[in-house]
């Protein structure tokens, strides 16, 4: 994970604008993401162009961090701000020591023409978003992943021959240029290619493949019937358990890829927490103790499969942080209860018990989060609604905050006898993004199913897959990785996507069964027989309604509608 920046204006007529923001704030926003290093280079292009290239390290690759932009010996330019995962690139495994970036710049370095360039990006397995200027050809190549898991934002409309007379590229906002500029999300349907004459010319190349279901015919589900049967009164227990009898290879199959993904994103760093790593670098002999692998941690289906599974792979004497946020309850139905006592944080503490037993030995840091209005009010304004931009509905104002407060995993460890804060150390944070838009786990899924059957519910499924770069995961990016931490979403691991993908909808999905069994049932039935049995059964809970910040400011108010409160943040920040 990366702070990068690219600025391009005219040698001759700077743009004030966009360089005032790019000298303030926007250089504090990227060093918060990338910690480790950092370096910069101005340097002009042939056609009277002044480039400035930023970089802002955080280390997880590499025997020492790189520090960014980096160079080859013909002049070419790399800013990355991607993981590489399972140590290779198309099939080149990455040698022992050297960092996905490094290896990164040298295969590019050995290719001429843009189309090559997109080849190599296109089968990179993990997050990303980069620039690359290619100096023979006078060009930049710029865009992110294609399910758009890294931010990376411009001063661009993205139309396809947009022109311009200065170029903006960053992966985060500070208040500067979230409130001085329009800013928008590079969209993640194609890659850039920028040219340089007399003005800046953007054109959209290499357009990626729509995301598509299995769409096997209905009538060669052999099976199909087992739902009538299943319904006569029943336990939720024996409906996954038949369930189970009739998926099980299925099942077993995303276990397996879901394990290898997991893996692949928590051993891909340098054993180092965050307090260590300086420490490290400054040259001190490290024994780390400390927590190095955190989770978004609710409580409900996603992240506890999440945490289960990370049981299995992460060494037994490491421990491992269970973020919980919470915001207060206005109007507690018992006086005498907890005023935090949300519904994610009661089904954090269910999930934490079956945890504990299927792993007694683990040490499980529950860490409550405990957020009151005016530090809420504060932190919007002084960072979050900068971090969130340009996004700008009450929905990601409710997300983005509620976000931002659980990454920063300052709280206090469920047990402690003398409630002491905690601070969790971990650079490395799952979340469970992806899960609900692959099996289906909206309401809008179960509406859809309804009044369209299999047909409209593989039709949406198959949209909010295609859509789900434009939504929210460059807003997510930004608020996790502000804290200096790298998060990672294991259900969008290319691997997992394409096993899904490859699966006829209703082993995943069977909307016919009630809320909390029908909707992501391939799921609920893994964590069933991982041994979470209350958590397979949990109803979906969005992070908004689960940690009550939706109803802290007692505002009644749509998700779709734009956000007064991020509007003013931004003014009020100035």
């Amino acid at each position: 994970m990366c702070g990068i920046l690219l600025c391009v204006t005219s040698e001759v007529a700077d743009d004030k604008n966009i360089q005032q923001q790019v000298n303030n704030g926007d250089r504090d926003a990227l060093k918060r993401r990338g910690p480790d290093a950092s370096s910069e280079i101005e340097i002009y292009f042939p056609t009277a162009w002044k480039a400035i290239f930023s970089g802002y390290t955080l280390w997880l690759q590499g025997n020492a961090p790189d520090v960014q932009p980096l160079i080859d010996s013909s002049g070419n330019i790399l800013l990355w701000n991607g993981d590489v995962f399972y140590n290779q690139i198309g099939g080149e495994f990455i040698p022992k020591g050297l960092s996905d970036s490094a290896f990164l710049l040298q295969k590019l370095k050995d290719v001429e023409t843009v189309e090559e360039i997109c080849n190599i990006l296109e089968v990179i397995n993990g997050p990303w978003s980069m620039v690359y200027y290619k100096k023979n050809l006078n060009q930049i190549i710029t865009g992110r992943d294609r399910f758009g898991r890294h931010s990376l934002l411009w001063n661009c409309p993205a139309r396809d021959g947009e022109i311009l007379s200065s170029l903006l590229i960053t992966s985060s906002s500070s208040l500067e240029s979230a409130h001085n500029s329009t800013l928008f999300e590079i969209p993640a349907s194609h890659l850039f290619q920028i040219s340089f004459g007399n003005t800046i010319q953007v054109k959209k190349i290499h357009s990626r493949k729509p995301y598509a279901v299995n769409n096997k015919p209905i009538s060669e589900h052999t099976f199909f019937d087992w739902v009538t049967h299943s319904l006569e009164n029943k336990s939720s227990d024996h409906i996954i358990s038949e369930y189970l009898n009739i998926c099980q290879k299925e099942v077993e199959g995303l276990k397996v890829i879901l394990l290898a993904s997991i893996k692949s994103r928590i051993e891909c760093q340098p054993m180092l927490c965050k307090t260590c790593v300086p420490l490290h670098l400054s040259g001190e002999n490290v024994q780390c103790t400390h927590s190095k692998v955190a989770i978004l941690f609710s409580g409900g289906l996603d992240s506890s499969v999440l945490a289960a599974l990370t049981d299995r792979v992460w060494p037994k004497n490491e421990s491992i942080d269970l973020l919980n946020v919470a915001f207060p309850l206005r109007n507690k139905k018992n006086p005498s209860s907890n005023e935090f006592d949300v519904p994610d944080r009661l089904t954090g503490l269910q999930a934490l018990e079956e945890l504990r037993r299927l792993n007694p030995s683990r040490k499980w840091n529950f860490c409550e989060i405990n957020v009151q209005l005016d530090e809420l009010l504060e932190m919007r304004k002084s960072k979050i609604a900068a971090l969130i931009h340009p996004a700008s509905t009450v929905l990601d104002d409710s997300i983005g905050c509620a976000q931002w407060f659980a990454a920063r995993g300052q709280g206090i460890l469920t047990g402690c006898p003398n409630r002491e804060k905690y601070v969790s150390p971990a650079r490395i944070v799952l979340m469970g993004a992806g899960a609900d838009e692959q099996m289906a786990g909206y309401a809008r899924h179960r509406q859809r199913f309804a009044n369209g059957g299999w047909p409209s519910l593989i039709t949406e499924v198959e949209m909010e897959m295609n859509r789900i770069s434009e939504r929210n995961l460059g807003r997510d990016n930004r608020i996790l990785a502000d804290h200096g931490r790298a998060p990672r979403l294991p259900y969008l691991d290319e691997m997992v996507v394409e096993y899904l993908a490859r699966l006829p909808i209703w082993t995943k999905v069977d909307l016919r069964l009630p809320i909390g069994l029908g909707d992501k049932i391939i799921l609920r039935a893994l964590a069933y027989q991982l041994g979470l049995p209350r958590t397979a059964v949990e109803p979906k809970r969005a992070i908004q309604f689960g940690s009550k910040i939706a109803k802290t400011e007692a505002r009644k108010e749509k998700g779709s509608h734009v956000c007064d409160r991020l509007t003013k943040s931004l003014e009020l920040g100035q």
